[in-house]
């Protein structure tokens, strides 16, 4: 009997000692990873992509690994510009044993595969109330639209160009006056009768202050903000309430950005938060107290969306309303009453796959937040979709009810279905039926837009195409093809 005591004690300990060396690598782990963002599970990548992708580059970030080697793998640019902020310290900020626990704990628990999407509704080819068509420009053998805006009141879409061109189409799509700026046109608001365009500076990522915002004075652009750090939307309203129209930026950056708001009258800039990634920003009194608050979307790391409460006279308080995982892939937000119940709830599309944890994500696509009448939201509804970047709601087939259209520019297609393009037709209870609307396969679909292209009483879509890189085997492109124009028949 004693034996048997002993024996059990000796399996107890054996096993603690086991499960304590698993133990200790995980609080590494927990400790390091969540110093600077939400800590992300082993299960959101597969093995291998943490081995050669991610933790190489956390290394760098933790003072560890070959200079030499990191320099081999970002541009010059991009690699000075680090070191001035400090993103790759000199010294080890770890042991090398911790940084080893960190790498054991990683690699032991990652699937060996990106884990399989979640089964999810059908996605049929049914055109239903739409038909589509083809923008060209035979001149421009590579596609690059930057950005698309339909006029609200004008028969006129326009379209920024990587040329740094920014061309106006009429109803019929045909080219007029082209408007040239610094760098490509990220973002145009027509705002009554005034028009601003939004210049990224360079497209890639980087910190330089290249970026600029303009007014169109007559059909010129006047500049109004230079030196922004890669802008990537601008937003205009009255902010403290002094009768002139402030604006709201989201300087993405890359290691550093920011959000601000800029006083109209003064110029001045004020900082909202220090931190790269603000993709995009919605303005509305979201709280009832009658003032403009500001919802934004952040991507890079420390992703999540956050409601920024005006106070008034030009204060805000941040209350950070979601928080997602660090290689989550925000890309774009919408706000819309999904489920009719008066208040404005959540929609993010995540799917940005230009990063160090280039792979397959099953949990990128569309996310649907319902708000609980107090700004506090729950995901009530998801949809798979690789590669998603942008989702738009808008009551596409006049039943009183919010439908949604998205486009996915990292899109995996290889169940044969495009899934570049897809069109949630709203069925009620957060149900949905999906098509492409025989959207062909092959572009990549970078920016979109919803509204009245020929102001016929109906929403239609636009869609933009940006190549890069090698296209995949197979895809048939037309050189030059700009946009589609899915053109909604319901009048």
């Amino acid at each position: 009997m004693k034996y048997i005591v002993y024996l059990s004690l000796f399996s107890l300990l054996f096993v603690s000692c086991q499960q304590t060396q698993e133990e200790k690598e995980e609080a590494i782990a927990k400790k390091t990873c969540a110093s600077c963002h939400k800590f992300p599970d082993p299960s959101l990548l597969d093995k291998k992509t943490w081995e050669t992708g991610v933790l190489p580059e956390m290394s760098y970030r933790l003072g560890l690994g070959n200079r030499f080697e990191l320099m081999t793998r970002i541009s010059d640019e991009q690699f000075q510009s680090a070191m001035q902020l400090n993103v790759y310290p000199e010294s080890p900020t770890i042991s090398q044993e911790e940084w080893q626990a960190i790498v054991n704990y990683y690699t032991r628990n990652a699937p060996e595969k990106p884990n399989p999407q979640k089964q999810k509704e059908p996605i049929t080819l049914d055109p239903m109330n739409f038909q589509i068509a083809e923008y060209v420009t035979p001149n421009d053998l590579i596609a690059g639209v930057t950005s698309i805006k339909i006029h609200p009141t004008k028969p006129e879409v326009w379209v920024g160009m990587r040329t740094h061109q920014t061309i106006i189409l009429d109803k019929n799509l045909k080219a007029g006056k082209q408007i040239p700026t610094r760098s490509a046109n990220v973002s145009t608001q027509f705002v009554g009768t005034r028009t601003f365009l939004t210049g990224i500076g360079k497209m890639y990522p980087n910190d330089q202050k290249l970026g600029t915002m303009y007014e169109l004075v007559g059909n010129k652009p006047s500049i109004i903000l230079d030196s922004l750090k890669r802008p990537v939307d601008l937003q205009v309203a009255d902010l403290n309430e002094d009768g002139v129209a402030d604006y709201v930026i989201c300087e993405y950056g890359f290691e550093q950005g920011q959000l601000i708001w800029v006083d109209g009258k003064t110029r001045e800039k004020h900082p909202l938060k220090m931190q790269a990634g603000a993709r995009n920003v919605v303005i509305r009194d979201f709280t009832g107290e009658g003032k403009p608050d500001l919802m934004v979307l952040t991507a890079q790391s420390r992703e999540g969306v956050s409601l920024f409460i005006n106070k008034g006279k030009g204060a805000f308080i941040e209350k950070p309303l979601l928080q997602f995982d660090a290689v989550f892939g925000s890309s774009y937000m919408d706000i819309a009453d999904m489920n009719k119940d008066g208040h404005a709830d959540i929609i993010v599309s995540n799917g940005d796959n230009a990063d160090y944890s280039f792979s397959k994500k099953a949990f990128h696509g569309v996310h649907i937040y319902l708000n609980d009448g107090r700004n506090n939201f729950k995901e009530s509804y998801f949809f798979p979709a690789y590669g998603a970047s942008k989702t738009v709601a808008r009551d596409f087939d006049q039943d009183g009810d919010m439908d949604m259209a998205m486009i996915a520019f990292f899109a995996e297609n290889d169940k044969g279905k495009n899934e570049g393009f897809l069109y949630f037709q709203n069925k009620g209870n957060m149900t949905f039926n999906v098509s492409n609307l025989g959207v062909p396969e092959g572009p990549h679909y970078i920016v979109m837009d919803a509204g009245d292209v020929d102001k016929d009483g109906d929403i239609d879509i636009l869609l933009g195409n940006y190549q890069f890189g090698k296209r995949k085997p197979g895809a048939k492109v037309t050189p030059g093809l700009q946009l589609h124009y899915i053109k909604n028949l319901l009048h």
